[in-house]
């Protein structure tokens, strides 16, 4: 099952009004340079090298962001399952970010210098902000873009013939994993639990952020491939 047909079974849901909300966003995420050219292997090296460095930055933000977010779960069964599904994630992003920084030079002292970009540093603020600062039910919203639009993703990718020595097949590959699809899949599913207990006021925060995330993600993956720096 793909993120697509998901997203189809899903109908009625609040995550499948979400993913309806999000279309024009992710029919511009499905046309970015940074994933065609890393689709057909002609993605240039230091753009990768400048990704995965601010992917890295991403990712340790990122496991907090869901370490609070598990911490609001309303009781002992979410709490365990969502840290499950998250540390599926997690576990699956540090595999192929050591890969491939072995593969690409960048040494530990490059991750440890590297300072997040501006689009990465506001993603990143924005997400702790609502993980901190909100309800389970719209911090759990602002968090599963990341999960759900990565797993479509590589859904779409991996559905095209490969490239032979393709330098960015893990990359592919792990994000079109069961592994990653399984954690992702039960991430929808308890933002739909927790939709169905949440006011309409709530709902209505929970669609907002869930979309200001989906726009984030574009703005990620179109920074790398601008090389994005501060201004000043």
């Amino acid at each position: 099952m793909d993120a697509s047909t998901q997203s189809t079974e899903l109908t009625g849901s609040f995550t499948a009004a979400a993913w309806d909300r999000i279309a024009a966003v992710m029919a511009e995420i499905e046309v970015l340079p940074l994933l065609t050219r890393l689709s057909d292997g002609t993605l240039p090296p230091e753009v990768f090298r400048h990704y995965i460095l601010q992917d890295a930055l991403y990712l340790k933000h990122y496991a907090r962001c869901l370490a609070i977010v598990a911490a609001k779960a309303p009781d002992n069964a979410q709490v365990l399952r969502f840290l499950g599904s998250a540390q599926k994630a997690i576990t699956v992003e540090q595999g192929l970010h050591a890969g491939f920084l072995t593969q690409f030079g960048i040494s530990s002292e490059d991750v440890s210098a590297a300072e997040p970009s501006p689009s990465c540093f506001a993603y990143t603020n924005f997400l702790l902000a609502t993980a901190y600062h909100s309800s389970y039910a719209v911090a759990l919203s602002a968090i599963l873009p990341c999960f759900w639009i990565y797993w479509h993703v590589g859904e779409a990718i991996k559905s095209r013939p490969a490239i032979e020595g393709n330098a960015f097949q893990a990359w592919i590959n792990t994000y079109g994993d069961p592994q990653f699809a399984a954690g992702a899949r039960e991430v929808i599913a308890l933002t739909d639990i927790a939709a169905r207990a949440a006011s309409p006021a709530e709902r209505s925060q929970m669609m907002d952020v869930f979309v200001r995330a989906s726009q984030y993600e574009w703005m990620f993956w179109d920074s790398a491939w601008r090389l994005e720096a501060w201004p000043v």
